[in-house]
């Protein structure tokens, strides 16, 4: 057992604290829960205990010698400790907003400096690069849905399976498919996939879900198992990890700097298309799965799945023919019409011949 899951064990209050979130959190907001313990000489339980005053001037003594030369890794120590704080009686460390103050630090990101949100046609080249069915269906699945990626992680065969028929394929994202609503209050959310996102996912599932329990992660990867004699391979749920290879791979291959984009940055490029749609501001907010501020929410109907597809369909995801083929396809068009028109004239004609031939032979009779 490693060092955090021990301490995990360890402290029952910190257990409950975590057990909801990712195995990835788990692990960091524990590992500095550890060494902040470690240096202030204080367990967990006593620390949340303090007044809040308290609390805040012995984190802020901890976490102050960080910022100089680690600001980010001191803004996620700090973010660790004031969830932890938090999880006692819901009161929070009484910590300076971003108008400044004496507690109070901002951390600039060099990679919003260089991001690159890419527009549909660029999506769509990233998207050809690649290599597997289930690779393509996946960065269909982020782009054209918008979802966070670790969605991709949680999701089951199960949660689309009934609804692989439908032209337009609902998704609802819970705080079990995605973790960062729990700690925003967002219950769920709707968003959706159709066209070639949806047609793609039909024929990844039709061809590595035959079979399947609906419990099957839907985007997986195979772990082999080795039990004496027997070789088995087991579908594990892919990792971020991975799915941040297989993008900037991807990405990479089609011409882009793999460090401008990013999996998040798949999300951006769908926010920028919804924001681009004639569609009402709360709309854009839900199919985001943001907050929707104010008494706004108190007004807005999360359960109008019709209404909701709606907005979503006004927003086009569909991938655009490049303007050479346009052109080529109007004329070929344009010269079938042609072939068309003259094949009516020769019918026509054949037509009045019958009909002359036909007036003939009655004479004939007479």
């Amino acid at each position: 057992m490693k060092k955090y899951e021990r301490f995990i064990n360890e402290h029952p209050e910190v257990k409950a604290w975590l057990k909801n979130r990712p195995q990835t959190t788990q692990k960091i907001f524990a590992s500095y829960l550890i060494r902040f313990c470690k240096d202030t000489n204080v367990t967990p339980e006593e620390w949340r205990r303090l007044d809040k005053f308290e609390a805040r001037d012995l984190a802020w003594k901890y976490v102050e010698p960080k910022i100089g030369k680690h600001p980010a890794v001191a803004q996620a120590v700090l973010t660790s400790l004031k969830s932890w704080y938090r999880n006692l009686n819901g009161e929070t460390l009484p910590l300076d907003s971003g108008r400044g103050g004496k507690h109070y630090f901002h951390v600039t990101y060099k990679k919003h400096a260089t991001e690159h949100i890419p527009n549909k046609a660029e999506v769509y080249r990233i998207v050809d690069m690649a290599s597997s069915l289930r690779d393509k269906a996946m960065l269909l699945f982020l782009f054209q849905s918008g979802v966070r990626v670790n969605v991709l992680r949680h999701i089951t065969y199960g949660d689309v399976q009934g609804l692989l028929g439908e032209d337009v394929i609902t998704l609802k994202i819970t705080g079990n498919l995605d973790h960062k609503l729990r700690g925003r209050d967002i219950p769920f959310y709707y968003t959706f996939l159709n066209g070639e996102g949806a047609e793609t996912l039909r024929q990844y599932c039709k061809l590595h879900h035959k079979g399947k329990t609906p419990e099957t992660p839907l985007f997986y990867t195979k772990e082999i198992k080795w039990k004496r004699k027997e070789t088995r391979k087991e579908a594990k749920p892919i990792t971020h990890v991975w799915v941040w290879k297989i993008v900037k791979m991807c990405v990479e291959r089609a011409g882009f700097n793999p460090k401008t984009i990013s999996t998040h940055t798949l999300r951006k490029a769908f926010r920028k298309i919804v924001r681009q749609a004639n569609i009402d501001d709360d709309d854009k907010e839900q199919l985001m799965g943001h907050v929707i501020t104010g008494s706004r929410q108190a007004y807005f109907d999360k359960k109008d799945v019709e209404l909701i597809r709606e907005a979503y369909l006004k927003c086009n995801f569909t991938r655009e023919i490049p303007e050479s083929n346009h052109v080529r396809m109007k004329s070929q068009i344009e010269q079938q019409q042609a072939q068309i028109m003259g094949l009516n004239d020769m019918l026509e004609e054949l037509r009045k011949e019958l009909a002359t031939v036909k007036s003939e032979l009655k004479a004939l009779k007479k």
